[in-house]
């Protein structure tokens, strides 16, 4: 803990250094003196930084190294999304129905077809309800299919091991999944101390049963520490009205009175169901009785349609997927790539897409030696990528004048105000930086761009493999090296020429 509070506070004046107006020379020994931090292991750090404009590389270190990417992962995800489905590409959802429809009442099933949404929430499904009720409907004598045909049976990424938690970042992926495959519970102290505690679901499909363990404790200064609250799910209670059984999830922990609404949040065990059984949920709220029971299809059903929900442009999709590092969303996308690439018969998996990626890389010039591609979100440990691919990525997308404006802007402004917004905080380079970061037990990783003083723009990507220098420590390495390439050269600081620069930066042939 000494060792790593010292190598902090050395870390720490080196990003507090006053603009050095660093030459080539210069800026190239300020990035060895950051990359000479004993908590690096030397063979697994790589750093490359070039020109997008003209691809001159002004630092490169272990560049070929393929090394675990992380969550920059979801950079190249990004990046072939918006070449395969286009910033425009929307998800649908369609409600479809079997049998015939008479007047008010639908004699067969109601299809709720998935197309892969990763976004679509609650107030979505509400929606749909209300519509089919103010069309008239009011009764549906079959039941509830979800047709899950578009993706292939896998709920995870192949190379993921098995043993799942129950966390949200770990949720389960799906044709038709919805809130992100998250279960929201809500929590709020009960009136006196030693009250059960006030907590509910929303949506709150019928086959989930809360167990309340929950307490009200006292309000005082001592207990604030210690309030906490969680919620787990358990194994499914077979119940012989309910084929499927029911649903337990406990609620532990203590609010104090007076506390503010807690929300906790756990993945879904089987997405199809939950988002049809919030369907029928909505059904019920909007007046619409459904009498049979729910089913999950593999197969395309036939059906008519009655519906169809859109979803917000991909370009939306992927700035929520690179602010918040969204596995799920990740990987929802990557099969989609690969559903609207393949034969419609069969369902899309992640073996299909993950040539399309090597496919999209190959296309841009990008050589994919040494790479070892195995999910869309970096969740995995068996991904390998290196600095050299990486930036040459980013610099192929930087000038595409059809997909390049998005991509740019998916990834987060660090140091602005909004979510995520600490990391230069307190550096010159404070929102002048776009970028994605990643990390995973002894790794850390960061991509994207920074201008320097006279507004031109540079491509970076580093790899902190096999470090010992704790989140914070790997972060101020690579903050240190963003400052110095901000602070290059002697113009003085202008921050209007690097926006001109990003809108007119000239067009890039493609690589052969």
């Amino acid at each position: 803990m000494l060792y790593q509070r010292l190598c902090s506070m050395a870390l720490t004046s080196l990003l507090l250094l006053p603009a050095a107006n660093l030459s080539a020379t210069s800026l190239e020994a300020e990035i060895d003196r950051a990359l000479q931090a004993r908590c690096l292991d030397s063979r697994q750090t790589a750093v490359r930084i070039l020109s997008v404009e003209d691809g001159k590389v002004i630092y490169s270190r272990n560049a070929e190294t393929p090394l675990l990417p992380a969550s920059i992962q979801k950079v190249l995800t990004t990046a072939a999304a918006l070449h395969y489905l286009g910033p425009e590409y929307r998800f649908t959802t369609q409600v479809r129905y079997t049998g015939e429809r008479q007047s008010n009442r639908i004699t067969g099933d109601l299809v709720l077809r998935g197309g892969g949404d990763p976004f679509l929430r609650g107030e979505d499904l509400w929606n749909m309800a209300d519509n089919l009720k103010r069309s008239g409907i009011t009764q549906i004598e079959g039941g509830i299919i979800a047709d899950v045909h578009l993706f292939d049976a896998y709920d995870r990424a192949p190379s993921w091991d098995e043993q799942r938690t129950q966390r949200a970042y770990d949720a389960k992926i799906g044709a038709l999944s919805l809130n992100l495959n998250t279960i929201s519970v809500h929590a709020l102290p009960g009136v006196r101390v030693g009250d059960p505690l006030r907590v509910w679901l929303e949506p709150a499909p019928a086959y989930m049963q809360l167990d309340n363990q929950g307490l009200t404790m006292q309000d005082t200064k001592d207990n604030r520490g210690r309030s906490s609250f969680w919620a787990t799910r358990q194994a499914i209670i077979p119940v012989a009205q309910n084929k499927d059984g029911v649903l337990p999830i406990e609620v532990h922990g203590r609010l104090p009175i007076g506390a503010e609404e807690q929300v906790g949040f756990i993945n879904v065990d089987n997405p199809a169901r939950y988002t049809a059984e919030s369907f029928r949920y909505f059904l019920n709220k909007a007046g619409i009785q459904v009498r049979g029971a729910t089913q999950i299809s593999q197969q395309m059903v036939s059906s008519i349609s009655l519906y169809q929900h859109t979803s917000v442009p991909l370009s939306m999709v992927l700035k929520e997927l690179n602010t918040y590092s969204s596995n799920f969303i990740a990987e929802q996308i990557l099969k989609t790539i690969a559903a609207e690439r393949v034969q419609e018969q069969q369902p899309a998996s992640h073996a299909q897409a993950l040539q399309q990626i090597i496919a999209f890389l190959q296309q841009a010039g990008i050589s994919t030696d040494g790479l070892n591609i195995t999910d869309g979100s970096g969740l995995s440990r068996q991904n390998r990528f290196t600095a050299h691919a990486m930036t040459d990525l980013l610099r192929y997308m930087y000038p595409r004048f059809d997909v390049g404006p998005d991509f740019i802007s998916s990834l987060r402004v660090m140091g602005a105000r909004g979510a995520h917004s600490r990391r230069l905080k307190n550096s010159p380079a404070r929102g002048q930086v776009r970028g994605k970061t990643g990390t995973l037990n002894g790794v850390s990783t960061l991509t994207g761009y920074v201008p320097d003083q006279q507004g031109k723009v540079y491509a970076f990507a580093f790899f902190l493999s096999n470090n010992s220098c704790g989140y914070s420590g790997a972060d101020q390495i690579e903050d240190a090296i963003l400052k110095a390439v901000f602070e290059s050269n002697s113009a003085p600081a202008n921050h209007a020429p690097v926006i001109s620069s990003m809108l007119t930066a000239p067009t890039q042939t493609q690589a052969k």
